[in-house]
């Protein structure tokens, strides 16, 4: 124990020199981008805030993570690389931890060497001040029922665990690569390549060791040479072989784990990064079909990778165990043949569940559509209508069913059995040759004739689930592509601490803006000025760009042509911040309220876990916005689940939680997008005059 304490204490670092192990991580990302020498360092207050701004100049995600003691230690072992804030004789500091290695942690020491310590030294430390208040405790305990010496440390942590188990451990700071970044780095982090070429290494020592076993025994037993230490031999080498056999598998199911977390990762920030238009031009059915997609693209590519790999690995080695065997030049030759048969199908095959699958991903989205407008089609659809696109669209599926099985049957049974035939007639010119052949050479030959089977079955499954993939990349590729979008991070944006009023805020200068093949612009010269304090109101028709015109102003769409700057700095110098500085509350059919709790829907724009203020302050602007009755009835209170499976809000209760969402904020300037246009009268002037009191910047959207 007082070995893991020194070096605990050898890896601590003081929170002046927090830039420099950043600098560090980001070199170990192969990132050259340096912070600000000049910036103040942080305090523990600002920490947050800083390591959001410093993670986005080095181009690394910097995510905050609260951990059940219960789970720290897993997270130790594989969180890694993080930052862990821990004091140390009440001087703020922390422990830059690398990753883990046969269940100890590395961490990175300010002399920039490693150092090893067990994992749970690690986590009793960082859970020292939850389990200090409750040790004294203990003891007594365990005095009275008389727990012998040896096993006192075991229950004493048996019991501390049970205490302090359920309570949660901040100040872990995960550091990585964002989802946006380069997919290949990510793939060079993880290991991918490393582990991939380890695999194959794995599996021509499998194959390798498979064929010498081949030979000892099939020579053995075909040559009447069938005695105990040949036999011994082959299960000598086949007992030898199954650690490996199990090691293969092993990574093989790591580097699906790696390589799927990598590709769902992107294909989240790609979903979260897709213009909004384009998103709103998809219906649900075609998104859920999208997600569908999603989901089986890694797991098509990998086990089609792997299956065409080993594939190809087992059809090398056949044709060099045939080339060894009785008829070596006509067994080639077929090989050759068989091997371009199979491709041949395959190609078909492509077409057909192609054709097969945009059925399947068209009946998902009719399907989806129908039930979100059933009581739509039951008041107002003619039922033989609805009934005859129904049969039509099952008519073509099966028809599609057919073709894809007809081509799976030949691609699969069909080749096989044609491939065991046309090999044993193969041997038919060399016995008319030589009138018999060596029992040694028809072994060899059977071998490979099995071997190639074997091979030609994995072509064929690899190439069937890499169409499979091909089809589902087609689905998924704009998301994918959208998440490589780097972000524009800027340099942050620091709220001026001389909040007068008058200052201006937004300055925007001939704003120009038109939808793609929309025709006219919406927003055509749009010039304005927003100084702090002003209560702006923007009346007009629908269809006239009040909605679109708040979109530019918040930054979710980017303005065709013109200036827009918030408090002088234009969007690519502020980076994401400007979110976080001008607030919306979307109209009502552009907002959500998430399937979690009522406190994770109203502090979306606040740093999580909240803080005790947060929840504070959440609680208040409800009472003020008349939502305390709603909080009264539910037995959570704020962490009642809500959404579509949680508590049922009515439209009023969900108007007035965007509009707590967007005033919790707490930006410069907000933007509430026909916000009342759902609540009654009494109602509307509670909730306006909320927003007027809480506002630092008010501009309300209204029809006239």
């Amino acid at each position: 124990m007082a070995a893991n304490a020194n070096r605990l204490d050898a890896a601590w670092w003081p929170l002046a020199q927090l830039p420099d192990a950043l600098a560090l991580l980001a070199r170990r990302y192969g990132l050259a981008v340096a912070l600000d020498e000049h910036e103040a360092q942080p305090g523990p207050a600002q920490l947050p805030a800083w390591l959001d701004r410093a993670g986005s100049r080095l181009g690394l995600e910097i995510v905050a993570v609260d951990s059940e003691v219960r789970g720290l230690g897993v997270l130790l072992v594989g969180g890694g690389p993080a930052l862990l804030m821990q004091a140390r004789q009440d001087e703020p500091g922390f422990l830059v931890l690398q990753g883990s290695r046969r269940g100890s942690v590395r961490l990175l020491a300010s002399d920039h060497t490693a150092v090893l310590c067990e994992a749970s030294a690690l986590r009793d430390m960082l859970s020292n001040e939850l389990a200090a208040p409750v040790r004294p405790e203990i003891d007594p305990v365990l005095d009275s029922a008389g727990i012998p010496v040896h096993r006192r440390n075991r229950v004493a942590e048996a019991m501390l665990a049970q205490r302090i188990g359920s309570q949660s451990v901040g100040g872990i700071y995960l550091v990585r690569l964002p989802a946006g970044s380069s997919f290949a780095a990510q793939l060079r982090e993880a290991g991918i390549a490393r582990r991939l070429l380890g695999i194959a290494a794995l599996f021509m020592l499998l194959y390798g060791g498979e064929i010498l076993g081949w030979q000892l025994i099939g020579g053995a037993s075909l040559s009447g040479r069938a005695d105990p230490g040949w036999l011994a031999a082959w299960l000598i080498l086949m007992f030898t072989l199954l650690p490996a056999r199990l090691w293969a598998r092993w990574n093989e199911s790591q580097f699906a784990l790696d390589a799927g977390r990598l590709m769902k990762s992107r294909l989240l920030a790609g979903a979260l990064a897709m213009p909004i238009d384009a998103v709103r031009r998809s219906g649900v059915g075609q998104l859920i079909s999208q997600v569908m997609e999603a989901q089986a693209l890694d797991s098509l590519a990998m086990g089609g990778g792997f299956a065409l790999l080993v594939g190809a690995v087992e059809l090398g080695l056949a044709a060099w165990v045939l080339w060894h065997g009785a008829s070596p030049t006509p067994h080639l030759m077929l090989l050759g043949l068989f091997t371009l048969v199979t491709l041949a199908l395959s190609f078909g095959f492509h077409r057909a569940i192609s054709a097969w699958t945009a059925q399947r991903l068209g009946m998902t989205h009719y399907l989806v559509e129908a039930m979100v407008g059933h009581r739509t089609r039951l008041a107002q659809e003619r039922p033989g209508r609805r009934d005859t696109a129904e049969d039509g669209q099952l008519s073509a599926y099966l028809e599609g069913s057919r073709a894809m099985d007809r081509m799976g049957l030949r691609l699969g049974s069909g080749l096989a059995s044609a491939w065991q035939l046309a090999a044993l007639l193969a041997f038919l010119p060399a016995i008319a040759a030589r009138g018999s052949l060596p029992i040694s050479a028809l072994a060899i030959s059977l071998g490979g004739i099995l071997l190639a089977h074997r091979a030609l079955a994995g072509i064929g499954s690899g190439l069937t689930m890499i169409s499979r993939a091909g089809f589902a990349w087609q689905r998924v590729a704009a998301m994918f592509k959208a998440g490589a979008r780097a972000p524009a991070i800027g340099i942050g944006h620091r709220r001026r601490a001389e909040a007068q009023s008058g200052r201006t805020i937004i300055e925007a200068r001939g704003l120009r803006f038109g939808y793609a093949g929309g025709g006219d612009r919406v927003l055509d010269g749009v010039s304005l000025d927003i100084a702090q304090g002003d209560r702006i109101l923007v009346e007009g028709p629908s269809g006239g760009g009040k909605s679109t015109l708040a979109s530019v102003l918040t930054g979710l769409r980017t303005a065709d042509s013109g200036l827009l700057l918030l408090d002088g700095l234009d969007r690519p110098t502020i980076g994401d911040d400007w979110h976080h500085e001008v607030s919306a509350a979307p109209q009502f059919h552009d907002n959500h309220i998430l399937s979690g709790t009522l406190a994770f829907n109203l502090l979306m724009g606040r740093n999580w876990p909240p803080s005790p203020t947060d929840l504070a302050d959440a609680k208040e602007i409800c009472e003020e916005l008349g939502l305390g009755d709603l909080l009264r009835r539910m037995p959570g209170g704020l962490h009642q689940r809500v959404g579509e499976t949680g508590w049922q809000l009515s439209h009023g209760e969900r108007s007035r939680v965007f509009l707590a969402r967007a005033l919790l904020q707490r930006a410069s300037l907000t933007i509430l997008d026909e916000s009342f246009a759902a609540l009654d009268p009494a109602t509307m002037r509670q909730c306006l005059d909320t927003a007027l009191r809480r506002a630092e910047t008010l501009m309300v959207i209204a029809h006239p």
